[in-house]
This record gives C-alpha cells, structure tokens and sequence, in this order.
C-alpha cells in the first residue's frame, strides 16, 4: 500500500503533456511518473486493441466452425479465408513489433 507522498510543481503545459502521454501509455499520471523516474520501460503499441479484438473475433469463429464439424452438421471446413486473415495479422504484429 502506498503511504507516501511526492510532491513536486511544473507549469500547465508540462502537466498536460505528463497526463497525455500517461493516458496514451493506459497508465494514471502517478504511476507514469514513477515508470519514468525509476527507468521503467513503457511501451505503447498504437493499433494493438484492434487486432486483438480481430483475434479474438477469429478464434469464437473457428472454434464454432469446431464444434458445428465435431457435432456432424458441417463435414468439410475451407480455412483458406481464416489462413489468409491471421497471416495479415501476425504481419500486421510483425510491424508494429519491429520498432521495439
């Protein structure tokens, strides 16, 4: 639990700059501050949330064409469509990867 405080002053456009980019890093300006000051990494990769949700999206869909394949409904699945969309991902992560 922290018990301690830190008190320090800057000027309105410092400020603001410190809450931007903590926001930008999914971080409380404290926490920010403290990342920052004890030489912890911060990194923020821009467009990760949508391929995630893309990623997710992907796997609900193959894992009901499983179920619908394992309950006999469906006897032949072509994956060309879900291959061809998960490689445009791993290349999209790939790119925003490289930078790091």
């Amino acid at each position: 639990m922290k018990s301690e405080r830190f008190n320090i002053r800057m000027t309105s456009q410092e400020k603001a700059a410190i809450t931007s980019r903590a926001k930008r890093a999914g971080r409380t300006a404290s926490e920010f501050m403290i990342d920052t000051a004890l030489n912890r990494k911060i990194i923020v990769i821009d467009g990760l949330p949508e391929m995630v949700r893309e990623l997710k999206a992907l796997g609900r869909n193959f894992n009901q064409l499983l179920v619908l394949r394992n309950m006999g409904k469906v006897q032949a699945v072509k994956l060309d469509t879900f291959e061809e969309k998960l490689a445009d991902i791993h290349s999209e992560l790939r790119k925003l990867t490289e930078v790091l």
